[in-house]
């Protein structure tokens, strides 16, 4: 509590140096903001709209405004700092991210993050709404931690449903139902009775549509919550390392659960049924 209490005021005070002159009182000359070590972000194309203590923010023409970029900067340090709790580690440089224009047609993403190069980039209008883009933000940010935490080498050819299963699973206090339940836990109910889940292993390079997506996204994100409930986090990260490659299934599951994927997933569908 105390780091998230110690970011927020960092960041508040950055918000406060990009201030018109004269909209502050007169006072001492303030001493210059800190900012975090560590590894720099990389200069990115367009207009650099603000910093804070973590993040470098970024905006091209036709993406969101300069006041909404500014707006969203609290709310993506306390990401920040959520994301950490819940993966037991937090940033070990900084991080550039750029607000760009938004992309057209059925495999349109809305953000995408380039851990390695500590860059993400999201795509939105300039009048979308602030909590809808800093709920995506989130869930990149917590892609970026994920990347400090198990380190390049391993996450860079993470399992994709482990992956993205624990981003969605991690950020699950952004997409909630009006009744406070994870949404992906509502959805990936609702398609189990339906008879609508689609294969742990749906390959999102064979099928690229948005809809897709969000779909499997949810089901990943289920999944990662069975294993640490059943299996604890321990192990998940032994999975999360044990890779071979990006895409899904490609973890030895075998190895750190002691049965192939094929059977955890079942006896994940059925856990799926109680919940």
């Amino acid at each position: 509590m105390r780091r998230m209490v110690v970011v927020l005021i960092l960041v508040t005070a950055a918000l406060l140096a990009h201030t018109p002159a004269g909209a502050q009182q007169a006072g001492p000359t303030p001493t210059p903001m800190p900012f975090l070590d560590g590894e720099p972000a990389p200069r990115l194309a367009g207009d650099l709209a603000m910093r804070t203590y973590s993040l470098d923010l970024y905006r091209s023409e036709g993406g969101l405004s300069v006041a909404s970029v500014k707006g969203l900067a609290m709310a993506a340090e306390e990401s920040l700092q959520r994301g950490g709790k819940v993966v037991g580690g937090y940033l070990t440089g900084r991080v550039a991210i750029s607000f760009e224009p938004p992309q057209t047609g059925p495999c349109a993403l809305r953000g995408i993050t380039l851990s390695n190069q500590r860059t993400i980039r999201l795509f939105y209008g300039p009048v979308t709404d602030s909590g809808r883009v800093s709920s995506i933000l989130a869930h990149e940010l917590f892609h970026q931690i994920q990347h400090d935490y198990y380190g390049e080498r391993d996450h860079r050819k993470a399992d994709v449903i482990l992956l993205e299963g624990m981003a969605a699973w991690g950020t699950a206090d952004y997409f909630r139902t009006v009744d406070g339940e994870p949404q992906y836990r509502a959805n990936v109910r609702a398609a189990q009775r339906a008879g609508e889940l689609l294969p742990l292993t749906t390959s999102l390079e064979r099928d690229c549509r948005t809809t897709t997506r969000s779909v499997i996204y949810d089901q990943w994100a289920s999944f990662v919550e069975y294993l640490v409930v059943t299996y604890g986090r321990d192990r998940l990260d032994a999975a999360y390392r044990s890779s071979s490659g990006r895409p899904a299934g490609s973890s030895d599951y075998r190895a750190v659960y002691g049965k192939p994927l094929s059977q955890v997933e079942r006896e994940w569908r059925v856990w799926v049924v109680g919940q």
